[in-house]
């Protein structure tokens, strides 16, 4: 490349930066000013200045940067960016032909000869390469003023002060930090050829194990993080490369150059991928905040903020933008939050220094990044003389303390530099942040141009400006990070979002990943195939759900693996599951030691209501039908935050809630008044509310016309088949009561043949072809209800009458608190018109009129009535007298509240509770044919077992009526 062209892109490079100068995003270092002044001073007078005129007078005049600049600040990033540019064209700062500037060629050299540096084979972490003249100009743009100091040693012909300056001098901090990695050298070295840095877990001595199983289990080769914690999470990290889409995930995730927001609920598997990642890209990994797994060094996170926030010459909040003192005040602010952040940054270069150097001289294989990682994952060695362990990352950082920030940036500087020489011209780093929503959220001390910023935009800008773009790329994970909050920072054409984290959603690798921890005689017995079945069908959706089960079965050394499984559900739920006899097993107490969960999120504490409302949409689903739940849109992200549901795609647009443990918590709490939490293990009390018409008041605040629909099924279901007669269910209009009103009647399924129970009640459409299909009996579910697609549903069903004819019922239901007439139901009644039928604005489809018409379709109807259309409210009562005229068509009538009322208050929320259990334990999002569920109809299951109690046999229903069955 020719002068000309380093100009050329040089100047271009401007052209970029300079618009940006009105933006004051960050305050100005002035040794960043004179580094651009005096490498645009040095080009100009050696290479007749810049082509761009314009440019060249606004590089090369000082006073237009300290009008423009000092006076304004807030510019830091433009040098950063500035400098790495120039770098990037002149190689390694400047290449020897580069060096025109006799003065700094001089200096060089005089700076080369005084230092008398070794070779670099013996120069350890600390010592610059001033092995050559253009190693010492680079020392030299970091320190303008060591030019000044050259020359005037040399005219004093005194080399004192040079060798005094902070970018020479050894201090007694840095001879410390020197020895201590001397010391740990040897043992990382031994940590390295060992091939693990974590010892295998074995069970504890206390822990009543067969022999067998206590061979099995050490034969595993768990990684240990401590004596009573196998490293479930890390056990087989990195040896995953045949899978070809978790390989392609993590290719998504880890993009150079990118900062990848990895986002999603807790336990959804994001810091596994992290791990994978790291298996494959060099990276550092910091623990934003502790969590169960005790993995990496946890010294940068939330209480980062309250250390600095005693620090002298901080100030939390800031004056007004307006004060003279707004950008002094903020720039002191980010200085000390520099210096506590690049401590951190600093220990794990360190390490990592050390460790390439080792590696580099055993010759470099892809398996170092995998036991880089562990490593970090567990930076322990023992001390010396002691018999404990120690976090050698933890260490170094405080041994760094001492340091000024200065010598920090300086030491990290040389990392870098001899990082790159060892790991080649294509080095780059992934700094993975992981927990990182335990810092996103605003801070006052930091906000600029009135837009708040976050500890995690401060960490990232830091971080950031300590190396060059090109070599570094940042994975930031967490479960609630806001968009929006980052909308207007510095990096944000940089930042991509992803929720791409996968989920245990396929039952073969479900069922191969818990094998593998089996002992394969038990895999083979009957138990163990039902152990593996239970694990399905409790604990699949999110990895640490079942990864804290195996842990919690590894500890306990496999003793009462059913037992376990139930107590671990019980704790974490309140709910006993009755799905095993548990007859192989002996009755025990549950090992609250092997079992470490706290309860799953419940909603007592949520007051939004669009959640709850959300939520509740969700548990009436359940109680109908074993189909998936449909999706919710983004806007419900709190879903996410709260770690009730999560995202299923990639792109963070669309929610699901639907795992069974979570569910069955959060129906814990929506069936139990909030008072009554502790009454759970007081046989003495009901820990219920007191039937299912109170459920429906207690939660009426919050329940839409879906959820409410919803509902209805059901409690249609239980009204035909009280044997109720028609009228008594249904109220119709006085003018126009048909004659079979006085007849029962029976639910159907879609087919016309008659409903016996084996099957959900509901089915769900999606789309108007699934509302077809469920006419024609193609469904599949045979489910005698159908919840149509639209955005506002209608429920529609068929009755087989007393005399053999057969109805089909369209119903609509509104959420009202007062009684419907006149025309709010005239309203009502539209949406139940033949034009309007199946419609949705949203989506417009062609076959609409084909479908409707077979809707309507009166060939399988005797008589002149075929179809019934219902309108139903609650609390409030339809009142269908109240219309003028009826429809002549077809009959119309509401929802009879007394019955309804009555009826539902007969049902106890055990009852429902229970129905929500199988349902959900037996849906499966995508991949898993699910099996026939039992239908609200038939006899539920028995109550939860107490944690005390031995096993039971099924009870009869709560409920003291009897199926009526019809043969048709």
């Amino acid at each position: 490349m020719d002068a000309v062209e380093r100009d050329a892109k040089i100047a271009e490079s401007l052209a970029i930066y300079m618009p940006l100068l009105d933006r004051e995003e960050f305050v100005l270092d002035e040794i960043f000013m004179h580094l651009v002044l005096s490498v645009a001073e040095r080009r100009q007078r050696h290479s007749d200045g810049f082509r761009n005129p314009e440019i060249q007078l606004k590089t090369v005049d000082t006073q237009w940067f300290r009008t423009n600049l000092v006076a304004n600040t807030g510019f830091q990033w433009i040098f950063d960016r500035f400098w790495v540019s120039c770098d990037e064209i002149y190689g390694s700062h400047f290449s020897k032909d580069d060096l025109d500037d006799i003065e700094v060629r001089e200096a060089a050299t005089i700076l080369a000869n005084l230092v008398k540096a070794p070779s670099e084979e013996t120069l350890d972490a600390f010592d610059p390469v001033f092995n050559d003249e253009e190693a010492c100009a680079a020392v030299i743009d970091r320190h303008p003023d060591l030019l000044a100091l050259l020359k005037a040693a040399r005219d004093a012909g005194d080399y004192t002060p040079v060798k005094n300056h902070v970018a020479i001098r050894r201090t007694k901090v840095k001879d410390s930090l020197r020895d201590r990695i001397n010391e740990l050298q040897p043992r990382l070295a031994a940590l390295i050829e060992s091939g693990k840095p974590f010892e295998s877990w074995t069970p504890l001595a206390d822990v009543e194990c067969d022999p067998a199983i206590r061979s099995h289990i050490e034969s595993l080769q768990i990684p240990a993080v401590d004596s009573d914690n196998p490293g479930i999470l890390i056990d087989c990290v990195g040896r995953f490369s045949d899978d070809e889409s978790l390989r392609r995930r993590v290719d998504g995730i880890f993009k150079k150059g990118a900062k990848t927001f990895l986002v999603n609920a807790s336990g959804t598997g994001k810091t596994r991928l992290t791990f994978e990642g790291l298996c494959r890209h060099w990276g550092l990994y910091f623990i934003l905040a502790p969590d169960t797994n005790q993995l990496g060094t946890n010294d940068i996170g939330p209480d980062v903020h309250t250390t600095i926030d005693l620090t002298i010459g901080y100030s939390d909040v800031l004056p007004n933008p307006d004060s003279p003192d707004f950008w002094r005040t903020l720039k002191k602010n980010i200085e000390i939050m520099d210096q506590r952040l690049s401590r951190p940054l600093l220990s794990r270069l360190l390490m990592f220094h050390m460790f390439s150097k080792i590696i580099k001289s055993l010759g470099i294989t892809e398996e170092h990044k995998r036991l880089w990682l562990l490593f970090q994952l567990q930076p322990e060695v023992k001390a010396a003389d002691h018999n404990y362990e120690i976090d050698v990352v933890s260490e170094l950082g405080i041994r760094t303390s001492g340091l000024t920030n200065t010598e920090v940036g300086d030491l990290i500087a040389i990392l870098f530099s001899k990082l790159r020489k060892i790991h080649g011209t294509d080095f780059h780093l992934f700094y993975v942040l992981d927990e990182a929503q335990v810092v996103s959220e605003p801070i006052p001390a930091f906000q600029r141009n009135g837009k708040p910023y976050s500890m995690l935009q401060e960490i990232i800008r830091a971080f950031g400006a300590k190396s060059r773009p090109q070599e570094l790329s940042f994975v930031v994970a967490g479960t609630d990070i806001p968009k929006d909050g980052f909308a207007n920072a510095p990096f944000a054409d940089s930042i991509r979002w992803s929720s791409d984290t996968g989920a245990f959603d396929d039952e073969g690798e479900h069922r191969r990943y818990v094998s593998r921890f089996l002992t394969p005689t038990y895999v083979a017995s009957p138990s163990g195939q039902m152990f593996l079945d239970r694990m399905w069908k409790w604990a699949r959706g999110r990895h640490r759900t079942t990864d804290a089960i195996l842990k919690a079965l590894v500890r306990d050394g496999f003793s009462t693996p059913h037992r376990l499984l139930d107590d671990y559900i019980e704790i974490a739920t309140m709910y006993r599951p009755t799905d095993y006899s548990d007859a192989d097993e002996p009755f025990r107490y549950p090992n609250m030691d092997a079992i470490r969960t706290g309860r799953l999120p419940d909603i007592t504490f949520i007051d939004a209501p669009l959640l709850k409302s959300s939520i509740q949409k969700v548990l009436f689903h359940y109680v109908t039908t074993a189909q998936d739940p449909s999706v919710f849109p983004v806007d419900l992200t709190p879903l996410v935050s709260e770690g009730i549901g999560c995202f299923t795609d990639g792109n963070m647009s669309q929610i699901t809630f639907s795992e069974p443990m979570f569910v069955i918590a959060i129906a814990q709490a929506f069936f139990r008044p909030p008072s009554d939490y502790d009454s759970y293990y007081d046989s003495t009390q009901d820990p219920w509310l007191e039937d299912s018409l109170a459920v429906l008041t207690h939660h009426r605040p919050n329940i839409t016309s879906q959820s409410l629909i919803t509902f209805f099924a059901f409690y249609l279901s239980r009204a035909f088949e009280s044997g109720s007669l028609l009228s008594e269910i249904f109220s119709f209009h006085e003018k126009q009561v048909p004659e079979w009103a006085n007849q029962t009647g029976n639910l159907v399924a879609s087919t016309m043949a008659l409903y016996d129970g084996s099957s959900s009640l509901l089915t769900r459409a999606s789309t108007l072809r699934e509302v077809e299909s469920w006419l024609d009996g193609l469904d599949g579910g045979r489910a005698p209800f159908c919840l149509t697609h639209t955005s506002d549903p209608d429920l529609l069903f068929n009755l087989k009458l007393a005399d053999g004819r057969f109805i089909r019922v369209i119903l609509h239901s509104v959420v009202a608190d007062e009684d419907l007439g006149g025309t709010a139901l005239e309203e009502v009644m539209q949406r139940l018109e033949d034009d309007q039928l199946l419609r949705d604005e949203e989506e417009p489809s062609a076959h609409h009129a084909t479908t409707v018409t077979k809707l309507l379709d009166t060939s399988k109807a005797e008589g002149p009535f075929c179809v019934l259309r219902v309108a139903a409210s609650f609390p409030g009562r339809a009142q269908v007298d109240t219309l003028a005229s009826p429809p002549e068509s077809s009959p119309i009538a509401s929802l009879s509240n007394d019955l309804f009322k009555q009826l539902t208050a007969e049902i106890p929320p055990s009852e429902l509770f229970e129905q929500i259990v199988k349902n959900v334990t037996a849906s499966k999002l995508g991949k898993r044919k699910r099996p026939a569920v039992e239908s609200p109809i038939s006899k539920p299951p028995p109550k939860s077992a107490r944690l005390e109690d031995p096993p039971k046999s099924p009870v009869p229903s709560l409920t003291s009526r009897k199926k009526k069955t019809t043969t048709g």
